[in-house]
């Protein structure tokens, strides 16, 4: 940490809620990252004021947008700005880098704006909040692990435009928990799943190990965990406790991604580890129908 980041180790927040939007509205993606560890370790270490009890809203509003500074570029998803290349050559391993990176940067906010959003709905739930202060712990290391990763391969965070559509998703979904979860934290984080191995493979066959061991030895383990937890929490708003999700709760979600979900759920799945985070195919072959 930098002298201006060691200022996040005196902060003494009142709740769990004030210290997520101060994650929120805090600018820089790298300053989020290490914000957020801070806070996890005051959450999890039992001797801070964020008590478990203490996580209320208190009245406080959360803003519609996350603060961001202007150091990465912002551009339409359908950039041709935004295509990446097949890892070949060491630009297009960085553009890789660098759009996973930013993904797992608006990762942590999302982690923390459910918090905000929705915590004073499951209140009670101690797990429900340390289920997503460890997201967003995971995100956090993940976003400062391959920004490292980029910058030892010559580049920088900020050297590539990128979309904010994983926002664009939580402005639609800000109105219901059962949407977020749904959305954002079931069909997003599992289409990372998808597409992983191939990403994987494309450092690996291109002779970067390196970064291919990060990926998969840590990211992707932790992302299937992600996966899950979102799952879990939808499953508990409905009631229920089943391992696999009864078929109502399978019909649920079924509606809630032809509602809300903009775009195509779009195979090939990546079955094995849908099915580690408890994610079977009855939740997404058939949603296939509803979108396409």
């Amino acid at each position: 940490m930098d002298d201006d980041d060691d200022d996040f180790n005196v902060k003494n927040w009142a709740t769990l809620h004030d210290a997520a939007l101060e994650v929120l509205s805090t600018p820089s993606a790298h300053k989020k990252a290490l914000l957020t560890q801070v806070i996890a370790k005051k959450w999890f270490d039992g001797t801070s004021i964020l008590k478990a009890r203490d996580i209320s809203s208190g009245g406080k509003l959360v803003a519609d947008t996350p603060e961001r500074d202007a150091l990465v570029t912002i551009v339409s998803s359908n950039s041709n700005k935004l295509k990446l290349g097949s890892g070949r050559s060491i630009e297009s391993r960085r553009k890789i880098l660098h759009s996973l990176s930013h993904i797992e940067s608006w990762a942590i906010d999302l982690s923390w704006d459910i918090i905000a959003r929705f915590g004073h709905e499951v209140e009670k739930e101690r797990e429900f909040f340390d289920d997503f202060v460890r997201v967003a712990l995971d995100e956090a290391k993940h976003h400062l692990l391959l920004t490292k990763r980029l910058e030892e391969i010559g580049g920088k965070y900020g050297d590539f435009p990128a979309h904010d559509g994983l926002w664009q998703s939580a402005m639609e979904t800000s109105d219901s928990l059962m949407h977020r979860l749904v959305v954002e934290h079931c069909v997003h984080e599992a289409r990372g799943l998808d597409v992983m191995p191939n990403t994987i493979n494309k450092f690996r066959e291109n002779g970067d190990e390196e970064s291919a061991l990060l990926l998969e030895t840590i990211v992707y383990p932790e992302e299937i965990g992600h996966v899950k937890a979102g799952l879990k929490w939808f499953k508990f708003l409905l009631g229920d406790a089943s391992e696999r999700g009864g078929e109502e709760t399978v019909k649920i979600f079924r509606e809630i991604v032809e509602k809300k979900f903009y775009g195509a759920l779009k195979p090939p799945f990546n079955d094995e580890a849908r099915a580690k985070a408890g994610f079977d195919r009855r939740y997404y072959e058939v949603a296939v129908d509803a979108v396409v």
